[in-house]
Order: C-alpha cells, then sequence, then structure tokens
C-alpha cells in the first residue's frame, strides 16, 4: 500500500510530475477549496504519511497541527527557505523532515537575470535605449566609454551571496572567463572547493569589482549590507548589479553615485517596492530598471512542485534528501548566527 500524501498546490502543476509523484505515494488533492481550519486539516492528515503546502487552503503547519498528525513523516512549504508557515522545532522533535524548494525552483531565472543586467549594463543599454526610442542615439557608442563598459570576457567581479542563485550564476559565467572574487560567510568549504572559488571578505570583494553582484537575502544581518561605505569602494566607473532584495542596499546613497555619473546599476529590485513613480531611479540614464521579475520565467513555475516531488521520490525511496530545511538553516538565513 503506497503512503498517502496531502498536497494543495496551484494549477500549474505538469501532469507528469504528478504521473511521477503517484509511482511512489498516492497522492490526494482537497476535497474543497474553501480553506481548512486547523481543526479540520488535523483530521484530514489523519492516515497520511506527507503534506504539500504550495497553495493557499492549508493553514500554518503548528505544532498543534504536527502533534495531531501523528503519523505524518514528511512535510513539504513553500517560504523562500525563511521557515515561514511551520513549527520547525515541533517538526524536529517529532521527528517530521522539511523540505523547503522555493529558492531552489527559482535560482535559474534569477541567475539568467544576473548575467541578462550585467550584460546589458556593460553597454550602458538604459541610456542606449532612451536615445534610440527618442531618435538621438549616437551610433557604434555606449557613452560609457570612460567606465567599465563593452564585453564580459575577462572583466573582474564580485559576486556577494553564494547560495543556489549565485551558484548557478558561477556556472553561466565560466564561459566568459571572468575573474571572480566571492564573500558569502555561510558557503560550505566543499561547494567553493567545487566551483574552484576564491573567496574574499566583503571590502575585498567589492574593491575587486568591475561588476559588483548582490545576491543575499533580506535578513537583519543583510539589510543595508551595501551602504555608502560600501558603495564608496566600488570603483568609479563600475557596475552594480541587484536582483535579490531592496533593502540589503542603501538605495538613497546609491541614487548619490548614480546621481554623480560614477556608477551604471542593473537592479530588479527597490526600497520601497513597487518603486514610486516618481522615484529618480526611473529617469537617470545610467539606470537599466526592471520590476521585480527575475523570478518570473512561467514556463518554469512547474518546477516549483517537480523539485518537491523530486524531494519526496527520495524521502519514500530511503534517500538523503537534497534540499531539507533545517532550524540551523534558518537561523543562517535570518541572521542569527
Amino acid at each position: 500500500m503506497k503512503p498517502k500524501v496531502l498536497i494543495d498546490c496551484p494549477n500549474w502543476v505538469d501532469p507528469s510530475d504528478w504521473e511521477r509523484l503517484s509511482q511512489f505515494v498516492e497522492p490526494v488533492r482537497p476535497v474543497t477549496e474553501k480553506p481548512y481550519t486547523e481543526d479540520e486539516l488535523i483530521a484530514a492528515l489523519q492516515g497520511f504519511e506527507g503534506l504539500i503546502r504550495m497553495g493557499n487552503l492549508f493553514p500554518d503547519l503548528t505544532r498543534r497541527v504536527l502533534e495531531g498528525a501523528d503519523q505524518l513523516r514528511i512535510a513539504g512549504i513553500r517560504g523562500d527557505r525563511f521557515g515561514h508557515g511551520i513549527e520547525l522545532a515541533a517538526a524536529a522533535e517529532r521527528g517530521i523532515k522539511v523540505v523547503d524548494t522555493d529558492n531552489i525552483a527559482s535560482s535559474q531565472p534569477v541567475a539568467e537575470w544576473d548575467l541578462a543586467l550585467m550584460i546589458v549594463c556593460l553597454r550602458n543599454a538604459g541610456m542606449v535605449f532612451r536615445q534610440m526610442m527618442a531618435g538621438s542615439e549616437t551610433w557604434a557608442s555606449t557613452q560609457n566609454e570612460e567606465g567599465v563598459n563593452g564585453e564580459l570576457t575577462g572583466k573582474r567581479v564580485g559576486l556577494v551571496g553564494c547560495g543556489h542563485v549565485g551558484q548557478r550564476l558561477i556556472e553561466l559565467l565560466a564561459p566568459f572567463r571572468v575573474d571572480l572574487r566571492v564573500c558569502d560567510p555561510y558557503l560550505p568549504a566543499e561547494v567553493a572547493a567545487r566551483l574552484g572559488i576564491v573567496r574574499g571578505e566583503l571590502d575585498e570583494v567589492i574593491g575587486h569589482a568591475e561588476i559588483l553582484v548582490v545576491q543575499v537575502p533580506h535578513t537583519p544581518k543583510t539589510e543595508g549590507l551595501i551602504g555608502a561605505r560600501e558603495l564608496g569602494l566600488l570603483r568609479r566607473g563600475g557596475i552594480l548589479i541587484n536582483c535579490s532584495r531592496g533593502k540589503v542596499l542603501d538605495q538613497a546613497a546609491l541614487i548619490k553615485r548614480l546621481e554623480a555619473g560614477e556608477l551604471v546599476a542593473g537592479l530588479d529590485v527597490f526600497d520601497p517596492e513597487p518603486l514610486p513613480a516618481d522615484s529618480v531611479l526611473r529617469r537617470l540614464p545610467n539606470v537599466f530598471a526592471t520590476p521585480h521579475i527575475a523570478w518570473c520565467a512561467p514556463h518554469a513555475f512547474s518546477r516549483y512542485f517537480s523539485t518537491m516531488a523530486g524531494e519526496f521520490e527520495r524521502f519514500f525511496k530511503g534517500e538523503p534528501l537534497q534540499y531539507e530545511l533545517t532550524l540551523r538553516m534558518v537561523d543562517i538565513r535570518h541572521g542569527r548566527v
């Protein structure tokens, strides 16, 4: 008899992933479209060994819910690996494995947009596009000749944050033979060795960079991580890319350097969001801005469930999990370690 898994997920699940999941578990969808109460979820979970919570029908997996679901062995959630929506301590006490594949599934499109913005900013495409649309362009010129410009190949790149997005970006950068330095105090030594990463402290990485890519989560420790002092370490004419979170960067300090014509920036995130209609960032010619779309690749949405299904397959086959969410990982993500 296959173990039963209760699944609340959006409609963009690829049927082939549902079929694959059905090979080793009995997947069951909720019987109602009305959100469950805690009592209703506890009742629904009787006899179930797994739960996937990717939609909005299930309440938070509180201690009460987890204690009431006495056969539950694994829970899959979407919380950007911050531990949102589940009491991890209660899960750990009961031996319930927790999996969150959220930012793993989105890492590829975000890394690709980081790369795209790097290339775009090397040609100062924000300014060039504005001029082209206005009919005032200058041919064979990026009008950024005194700054970092031209091709990506061989450029000095600094990467702040080397999680799943950063690691995918490093893979994408390989053909460009960049001179890369990485700052991430939590990066496991074995991952750094596998990717051939040269590590450095924050100031060293910023000072090294012709192009600085910021790719860290927003936590109490990372809020304002790239402030006025750090921005002052970035070389005149350098390029700054941010596809992580707006609050990790001092936006006012960045605007000062941009207004002075000292940097070119590719920005997908802002503080606040949405970006106010009157923000100077919308008008500066040395800014290429997009409305927090780095993660948004609709054809990739099914990967959220597909990656989760792969973890459940590994679990019920007795294989090690790849994306288990632990208390220590959440503490790191929240900047408590």
